[in-house]
């Protein structure tokens, strides 16, 4: 991991074809560089602490000179910034660090006939270093963010050279030329450990980041960044495709991208913005792919009173339909789904619901497990949808769900549809809605890598848009926990009529 946290959610944490909108934005403002400069500053003081220089021979009039053992003492962190430049690029500027070497020193005097040898301990201070990196943003062909130090300076103000042990005049003829040498030393090993840190440990970093993250068995989200992050006077924004494939077929869905919410405050440190389209991906994917189907029987209602009997003492489908009881004694009604059109998401302020149609085709199963078709329902409805989040995973309820019947295709004549509505309802009631709770519990999962969290994060639903305004934080040694990827029931369970 390294200093620009920034970059790592840039993910973390994306084309083949341009989309006009994406499906999925990513802004963060000068408050979160402000954040992955305290960070830096924490990351390079303890990579410079760590930091040995080089051993070094000289000679200055008469004298030859070594120092060996040179150790970095004392640094004392600078003020530093990360800023905004222009298109794609970044600045980091630091004021004000210090910090002392201590060494060892080896000296050789000769003149003429006269020779003799000495050394001792050597502490060297500096004072008003200063540097300033560049940094780009870019994209590499996989959609993979890339970042890449550019020119790098480092200067330092006024060098103390202190010796201890030997002859004082002796320092005299070498002193300077010690402290010229270890200030550029130091100064080249400065440049060298920020630039090794953007191109080779942020770099490393990046390349990890998934941009296409699987949703249980069929289903892939692709976090593919569209085009190099933007970079404002007042934020980096990144575009990514935000949109659910099937795993075996890259094929587009037939429909592209609304225009998102405008974001119009920046006080939080990364702002993060999903299109309805990301869910409508989804649910084109599960339609065309026959994965939105389900059998409800009676062993999904696992009730001493099932309601799905066709002979009972209380409340059941044979009662009240009577030429079901009538037709098929002591059978079991099976009700096989599926959708017609693929569900639609949609996202108004404060609210989002999913539309859907379907066909639900009612069969009675007999004791010597023949199955009967009965009658077709066609049948239309919407959920509203609760919805919370977590550091990572955004997760989603059922609030609220309506269904209307139409009966169709009857093989026993007339029904009575308000009773078929209790039954219906019921069913769902007791079944289908804690199988999708269930599903929701899995959870959405947003881009992020190890190292970092959302934290204080508020949850907006706008036009077409669901918003997370959030803080982050930053987790040098994580611990690994369990996934919470959205994963979906296994096809097994997801039976068609066909397999019946």
């Amino acid at each position: 991991m390294w200093l620009f946290i920034s970059v790592h959610v840039l993910c973390t944490l994306f084309s083949s074809i341009l989309a006009t909108n994406p499906g999925f934005r990513l802004r963060i403002t000068e408050d979160g560089l402000n954040y992955a400069n305290q960070v830096a500053v924490d990351l390079v003081t303890k990579k410079v602490k760590t930091t040995k220089l080089p051993d070094q021979n000289g000679e200055g009039k008469n004298v030859k000179y070594s120092l060996s053992n040179l150790d970095i003492r004392n640094f004392q962190p600078p003020t530093s910034s990360i800023t905004l430049a222009s298109e794609s690029d970044l600045q980091w500027k630091a004021t004000n660090l210090a910090l002392e070497i201590d060494g060892k020193f080896h000296y050789k005097y000769k003149k003429g006939f006269i020779k003799f040898s000495g050394g001792g301990s050597v502490n060297v201070k500096f004072s008003d270093i200063s540097f300033s990196v560049g940094v780009n943003l870019g994209v590499d062909g996989s959609g993979k963010p890339t970042i890449k130090a550019g020119k790098c300076s480092c200067d330092s103000g006024p060098v103390k050279v202190k010796f201890r042990g030997g002859l004082s005049w002796i320092y005299n003829l070498f002193s300077g030329k010690v402290g010229k040498i270890i200030a550029g030393q130091f100064q080249s090993k400065m440049c060298g450990i920020i630039q090794n840190l953007i191109d080779k440990n942020a770099q490393e970093s990046l390349s990890t980041i998934k941009v296409e993250v699987q949703l249980g068995e069929f289903l892939t989200l692709d976090y593919r960044l569209l085009a190099a992050p933007t970079v404002t006077s007042e934020y980096i924004e990144a575009d990514l495709k935000g949109e659910i494939f099937w795993k075996s077929d890259k094929s587009e869905a037939p429909f592209a991208p609304p225009a998102m919410a405008t974001i119009t405050d920046n006080k939080k440190m990364v702002y993060i913005t999903l299109s309805e389209y990301i869910f409508n991906t989804m649910t084109y994917q599960a339609h065309q792919h026959n994965i939105l189907v389900f059998n409800l029987t009676s062993q999904n209602i696992k009730a001493k009173n099932d309601a799905l009997n066709t002979t009972c003492t209380d409340i059941c489908i044979g009662k009240l339909i009577p030429q079901i009881g009538k037709s098929f004694p002591n059978s079991k009604v099976e009700l096989h789904m599926k959708s017609s059109k693929p569900p639609v998401t949609s996202i108004t302020d404060g609210h989002l619901g999913v539309a859907a149609e379907g066909d639900i085709d009612l069969y009675a199963r007999k004791p010597d497990k023949s199955l009967h078709y009965l009658f077709r329902i066609a049948g239309a409805g919407s959920i509203a949808v609760k919805l919370t989040m977590n550091e990572t995973v955004i997760h989603g309820s059922v609030e609220d769900m309506k269904i209307k019947l139409n009966v169709s295709k009857s093989s026993i004549g007339p029904v009575n549809e308000k009773a078929l509505q209790f039954l219906v309802d019921s069913a769902i009631k007791t079944t289908i809605t804690p199988m999708l709770n269930d599903l929701g519990t899995k959870g959405f999962p947003m881009p992020s890598t190890d190292n970092l969290k959302l934290n204080q994060f508020d949850f907006k639903l706008l036009q077409n848009t669901m918003l997370i305004e959030t803080n982050l934080k930053y987790i040098p040694e994580p611990t690994k926990t369990k996934s919470t990827v959205l994963k979906f029931v296994p096809r097994d369970r997801w039976k068609s009529i066909n397999n019946v």
